[in-house]
């Protein structure tokens, strides 16, 4: 309602202002995600291995320690990046991001965790995959369309594998068998992610050798 008294111009102004902020957060988010996607998909193949034979806290434990060297380096990275752009680092864009994700991050995090708690640490790395990317689909206005596409690839992903291993899927059992919740989340946060950091990344060193 406070906008009906803008002009025309004021109101083309106004428009082009917020293509260009969207866009330029688009561009810095996706110099950001590719290189944390590398970093991430490396520290989660890291986490399978030392994982694989853990179960219940122990297992938890690993990758919510991977999650915390993650979360650090993209921080650090942004900082960084913000600090040499001279832009504040909790800027108003971050906070709408945040809080678009994390209705998604909170609800999988805590459902994974009770999962955990039960014993049934293969449904607990399903709901991880399965709001992680929610939690990226949340945030699509600030993203790039690969994260779109990286976040579909985690919810069918997700949702096919606990639909295999609750058995409504008819899967092969052979396959089953050497399924466990270590190499669901090599497989998805290891692999989904290092492919999706390696096409930001030669794309981007593309596009600036184009340039």
């Amino acid at each position: 309602m406070a906008k009906q008294g803008m002009t025309t111009r004021e109101e083309a102004a106004e428009q082009l202002r917020v293509i260009r902020s969207m866009m330029e957060r688009a561009t810095i988010f996706r110099a950001l995600s590719g290189e944390t996607a590398l970093v991430g998909g490396a520290v989660s193949m890291a986490v399978a291995w030392f994982s694989e034979r853990r179960h219940g806290w122990a297992w938890a434990g690993w990758w919510l320690g991977g999650l915390a060297v993650v979360l650090f380096f993209y921080a650090f990275q942004s900082y960084r990046m913000k600090s040499n752009q001279g832009r504040p680092f909790w800027s108003s864009g971050l906070r709408t991001a945040l809080r678009g994700a994390f209705p998604s991050l909170i609800a999988g995090g805590f459902m994974a965790l009770l999962f955990v708690r039960s014993g049934n640490d293969v449904a607990a790395a399903c709901m991880w995959i399965v709001h992680y990317g929610l939690a990226l689909l949340a945030i699509r206005e600030f993203a790039p369309k690969s994260m779109v596409w990286l976040g579909w690839g985690f919810v069918v992903f997700g949702v096919a594998s606990l639909a295999s291993v609750t058995d409504v899927l008819h899967v092969d059992q052979q396959w089953l068998m050497h399924v466990n919740s270590s190499r669901l989340m090599a497989i998805s946060f290891g692999g989904f992610h290092l492919i999706y950091g390696g096409l930001i990344v030669t794309t981007g060193k593309r596009e600036e050798a184009a340039a």
